[in-house]
């Protein structure tokens, strides 16, 4: 099986596509894939195919290149081919005009309205998916619940162990620093008015309601939800997913699932973690600066926190969970091309999840203000 293997010159916006191996029938797909990639790339203006590792080609691989040279030609994108060997650029021969890539039309420039409704198109498009995807994951999910169909073997314990066991440290780690920060703070403030004991309030609900579940959900959208949708991106780019679809696996029940509810639990129970380490961060920070009796600290902390502080940090912190799951199997499902598509949609999960952290934790806290 002949590898193509694609390199991008983001200078001159030309991408070089190394054919290895016989170009045939049975390869002749994964050629067509990567062509097709590269037609669709807006930062592409070239393509060249590199036959200089080439072997035996058959009419199959000239159906490719010339259904290729179409594909380019709508997209305004040059065409071209490198290193033809004499048996190649006979085959080339057989096709229209010498074998020559049509004459690419010019580039017709679309309105503001146009490119307005493309981008509507294309977000439309995008969510109809995710709404689908969230569908079936709930529908696979009853399913489970109800015993009808079942995880994986082991998926969900190994799952849980990569996502929450592996990132105690660095939650841990976040969590004390970010409680002596808030401490130093509180008490660079609250002392000039004679009132740094209530630093420790202030330390307790901040943990708790607000810094405690975003700050974890921001380390685990980059631990966490690339790896899933540099996983699932992989898998898609080497079609892993078309193999399990084809034997009648459900990808959904056999990857997804495993996957949110092990995020589902790892994040709720990291969150807890990071409030409880950072608040006794800021209790070392009082009780070396302050000298305050750690009686009276825990005191005030606990008095101003009460339970439905944390059930709002917990709440948030599965909401956030989900955020970075569903953006993760979405981006990772919808992946195309090469490597550098599975880049794209791990940089994508990222994004696309801490601005929608932010979001709706900015929501919950106005309309906890407000309410």
């Amino acid at each position: 099986m002949p590898a193509a293997v694609t390199q991008l010159d983001r200078a001159t916006r030309t991408a070089t596509v190394r054919i290895r191996g016989d170009l045939v029938i049975p390869t002749a797909p994964l050629l067509y894939g990567q062509l097709r990639g590269m037609a669709r790339r807006r930062g592409v203006k070239k393509v060249v195919v590199d036959f200089a590792e080439a072997g035996r080609m058959d009419s199959a691989g000239l159906a490719v290149i010339s259904l290729a040279a179409r594909l380019m030609a709508r997209g305004g994108k040059a065409f071209d081919f490198a290193h033809l060997g004499k048996a190649h650029r006979a085959a080339l021969d057989l096709l229209p005009e010498s074998g020559t890539a049509p004459a690419a039309e010019p580039e017709v420039r679309t309105s503001l309205p146009e490119r307005v409704g493309a981008t509507i198109l294309v977000y439309a498009t995008a969510g109809r998916a995710f709404l689908a995807l969230v569908a079936d994951v709930v529908r696979q999910s009853l399913q489970v619940l109800a015993r009808k169909k079942k995880l994986p073997a082991g998926a969900l314990l190994h799952q849980v162990s990569s996502m929450g066991v592996d990132a105690v440290g660095i939650v841990g780690l976040l969590g004390v620093l970010l409680g002596t920060t808030l401490a130093f703070q509180a008490l660079v403030l609250l002392q000039r008015f004679g009132a740094g004991v209530f630093a420790a309030d202030m330390i307790g609900v901040s943990m708790v309601r607000e810094f405690g579940p975003m700050m974890t959900a921001v380390i685990l959208t980059g631990r966490t939800g690339a790896a899933i949708a540099a996983e699932l991106g992989t898998m898609r780019v080497r079609s892993e997913l078309d193999a399990l679809d084809a034997m009648g696996v459900s990808s959904t029940r056999f990857l997804l699932i495993p996957r949110l509810a092990a995020l589902t639990i790892a994040q709720p129970a990291l969150t807890l973690m990071c409030m409880f380490l950072g608040i006794a961060g800021g209790l070392v920070v009082m009780l070396l600066a302050m000298h305050l009796p750690p009686g009276i600290y825990w005191e005030h902390v606990v008095s101003r926190i009460g339970l439905h502080d944390f059930l709002h940090g917990i709440g948030k912190s599965v909401l956030f969970a989900w955020i970075i799951g569903f953006t993760g199997c979405h981006f990772g499902m919808r992946t195309s091309g090469d490597a550098s598509g599975v880049g794209e949609a791990t940089t994508r999960t990222v994004v696309v999840s801490v601005t929608f952290i932010i979001l709706v934790d900015a929501v919950i806290a106005t309309l906890g203000a407000v309410l």
